[in-house]
């Protein structure tokens, strides 16, 4: 049996429907802190066992990796000062229940120099503590979500202009439908033991880049505006309601994207799943469908 964690959330609902292509509803359970949501009932409905577990109580993780031979552990948007026990009780439990394989979500250039908060301080001692742990373990390293370019599409399209941070250096990105194949993948296939993968496009990108790939897909002209690094968290709160503890901690990935640290380019992605993720234009291509659409 297998099992995803955060299975409420949108990185999960991905990897669940490759999962169910990969080994049919029956062969994995979804977890989750609320069994009660929509999303939840929806997949018990389709024949998806779902379990409670909550990364604040342990007790229900010890429940829900009961049977469980490989997991998928999708850390929470939580505070990073939280985050690190959460994915320890994870870890711990899954170890206690018996679960022989963990899957990592982490982030590219994870290590205890990285200038993104997150990378030091949750996702290198989780990784840290999966290799000691003494179960096998496969992490993947992320590039940003494609996705967070579009998060505010029309107020751009509108606009014409698309505001973020990064400056003028580019960014390794990969769309968030892509790595829910890869990490099914991974979770249901043999051959990805103690491995650890960073996922990217082909090629990294900077603003104005993919602001000339926007103006073309969307037909419409958009120009990039640089938003200092350190600017982006009170931007990310005022203009998009992100509580400002949580929008904070987004001060050090904006840096290490203007450092470079994240101008890197991997065939990580096309060695899990064996096709090419996604390019810019054909993920905007993919949204500017879906709009139309809808």
């Amino acid at each position: 049996m297998l099992m995803v964690t955060g299975a409420n959330g949108n990185l999960a609902g991905h990897v669940l429907a490759n999962l169910r292509a990969l080994v049919g509803p029956a062969g994995f359970v979804a977890g989750t802190r609320d069994p009660t949501t929509a999303f939840a009932r929806e997949l018990a409905a389709s024949g998806v066992q779902v379990r409670r577990a909550d990364f604040d109580e342990p007790s229900t993780l010890t429940a829900a990796f009961e049977g469980v031979e490989a997991a998928l552990i999708i850390s929470t948007y939580a505070p990073n000062s939280v985050r690190p026990r959460q994915n320890l009780n994870a870890i711990e439990s899954a170890k206690h229940a018996g679960v022989r394989r963990l899957v990592y979500t982490s982030f590219a250039g994870a290590g205890p120099s990285a200038l993104a908060d997150h990378s030091v301080q949750v996702h290198w001692p989780t990784e840290q503590a999966l290799m000691a742990s003494g179960m096998d373990y496969t992490i993947l390293r992320h590039a940003l979500y494609a996705d967070i370019m579009v998060g505010d599409l029309e107020e751009t399209l509108s606009t014409g202009v698309l505001r973020r941070a990064g400056g003028s250096a580019p960014c390794a990105f990969i769309a968030r439908d892509d790595l829910g194949l890869s990490a099914a993948t991974v979770l249901a296939r043999p051959g990805h033991e103690n491995r650890i993968y960073t996922e990217t496009m082909e090629r990294p990108l900077a603003g104005e880049q993919i602001c000339a790939l926007m103006s073309e897909v969307f037909g419409r002209p958009i120009r990039y505006e640089a938003v200092p690094a350190q600017d982006w968290p009170a931007y990310m709160t005022e203009h998009w309601g992100v509580p400002a503890e949580l929008s904070k901690s987004s001060l050090g990935t904006m840096r290490a994207i203007e450092s470079g640290e994240f101008d890197i380019a991997t065939g990580d992605y096309e060695a899990i799943t064996g096709r090419k993720p996604k390019t810019m234009r054909q993920f905007l291509e993919r949204i500017a469908a879906l709009r139309g659409s809808g």
